[in-house]
């Protein structure tokens, strides 16, 4: 499969499971978001953390899941790097 394929099958399984993963903390990775990123709803921080694990947890690297972000849902290069290593680190993928 190629690498775009790749990506896009990991966001389309990571968005009909929004279910967080085993030992994910999803208080924790809102908290950090929040106050910060105001003009995402909590779902979309939320969503954006789904794809980033489905990616990461496909094995692709954090640049993928941050330029999916950005094609998917037209999050800013730089908050979508928060949010993936927000998810990373509190989401357990």
């Amino acid at each position: 499969m190629t690498r775009m394929g790749l990506c896009g099958a990991a966001a389309a399984t990571s968005l009909l499971t929004l279910a967080a993963p085993a030992g994910a903390d999803t208080a924790s990775f809102l908290s950090g978001l929040e106050p910060v990123y105001t003009s995402l709803t909590r779902e979309q921080l939320l969503n954006a953390g789904a794809i980033s694990c489905g990616i990461l947890d496909a094995g692709q690297p954090a640049p993928v899941a941050v330029e999916t972000l950005y094609r998917q849902m037209g999050i800013a290069l730089a908050t979508g790097n928060d949010i993936v290593a927000a998810a990373a680190l509190h989401l357990g993928c």
